[in-house]
């Protein structure tokens, strides 16, 4: 049992074999057979106790300790999370002579004094997952027990509970209407679309879903090349349009990845209003704040990839990528129905 001897010896001298590498550099540890680890180690807490400090007295102190390597890893921890100096030497002074045992408790105390948590504001925060999403909600103790009340953890008596007989959101239906990929866009100026059907005949956009449909809901117009063309409501015209049928081809964010739903985003411009880029339904997609962001608006490489639109559909480009057709669709992008 030598060397778990030795070990051991070694690691009760604490702060004393942390004096002898004062002057030494990694790669002097690493020759000497230290493992990395600590010899990263060593010499960051050669630099708290032996480096140069204003807290000089504090250090001093703080060196008079008997505890060992690992302890002295362990208050090293601690200390970190107070953001004041000042702070931070008071609190490793007084560990140096605390119990070992009596650390962790007189440590979070401390640090609890000497910076207060803030009190978290109610609120109702939202999580979404690639599957499942996740609701958060702060507030006081009797909003809480009162949302609570007659609950048994389970998400369907939670639902019943509160979004029972009327009580539940109501719920808006997209329905997308594919047209034929002969049928000609004769006119997509103004408020409606002009269809020339195969048979030669024309039709107004709204004649068509009338025809197709009398339920209530949005019902967007979809072209297999063009895209998302126009969008109606059944009971009452949609406002604003644009923004709608954009959310349809796109129910998330077109960055790969994000789960940011379409109405929660902002219109991203494809070739971005600066560049001459129109807000026109073929130049827009929804991208979350962040996304919207970081996108590269101006011609050239983009090392972060950028959102483009294919086929009416938006999506993200891979960095160096320039056709269209390979770009990445989130989930929540529109699938033209195979031909």
């Amino acid at each position: 049992m030598k060397y778990l001897t030795s070990l051991n010896a070694a690691l009760a001298a604490g702060i004393d074999l942390v004096g002898e590498v004062t002057g030494l550099s990694k790669t002097d540890l690493l020759k000497a057979g230290t493992a990395p680890k600590m010899a990263r180690d060593l010499l960051a807490l050669n630099v708290v106790y032996f480096g140069k400090t204003r807290f000089s007295r504090f250090q001093r102190e703080a060196r008079s300790t008997t505890h060992d390597l690992l302890t002295l890893l362990a208050i090293e921890r601690h200390c970190k999370k107070l953001k004041k100096s000042k702070d931070a030497w008071a609190l490793r002074v007084e560990l140096a002579h605390t119990p070992a045992g009596e650390i962790g408790r007189v440590a979070r105390q401390r640090i609890d004094e000497l910076q207060p948590r803030k009190a978290e504001e109610p609120s109702v925060k939202i999580r979404r997952g690639p599957q499942d999403w996740k609701i958060t909600v702060t507030g006081s103790s009797h909003d809480i027990s009162r949302i609570w009340e007659g609950q048994d953890g389970s998400l369907d008596t939670f639902v019943k509970t509160h979004f029972s007989d009327n009580s539940a959101p109501t719920t808006t239906v997209n329905v997308i209407v594919t047209l034929d990929e002969m049928d000609e866009i004769v006119e997509k100026g103004g408020e409606e679309v002009i269809l020339r059907c195969t048979n030669g005949s024309t039709m107004t956009g709204a004649e068509l879903v009338n025809a197709t449909l009398a339920d209530r809901g949005y019902v967007a117009l979809v072209h297999p090349v063009e895209g998302a063309i126009n969008l109606y409501r059944t009971a009452r015209f949609a406002n604003p349009k644009q923004r709608r049928l954009a959310e349809i081809m796109n129910s998330t964010c077109s960055w790969e990845g994000c789960n940011k739903p379409a109405s929660e985003c902002q219109m991203h411009h494809v070739v971005s209003f600066n560049n001459g880029g129109e807000t026109n339904q073929d130049n827009i997609v929804p991208a979350c704040g962040y996304h919207n962001g970081v996108n590269e608006d101006d011609p050239g490489f983009a090392p972060r990839g950028r959102m483009a639109k294919h086929r009416g559909v938006g999506g993200w480009l891979p960095p160096g990528e320039t056709n269209p057709a390979n770009m990445v669709f989130n989930r929540g992008a529109y699938k033209h129905p195979a031909a």
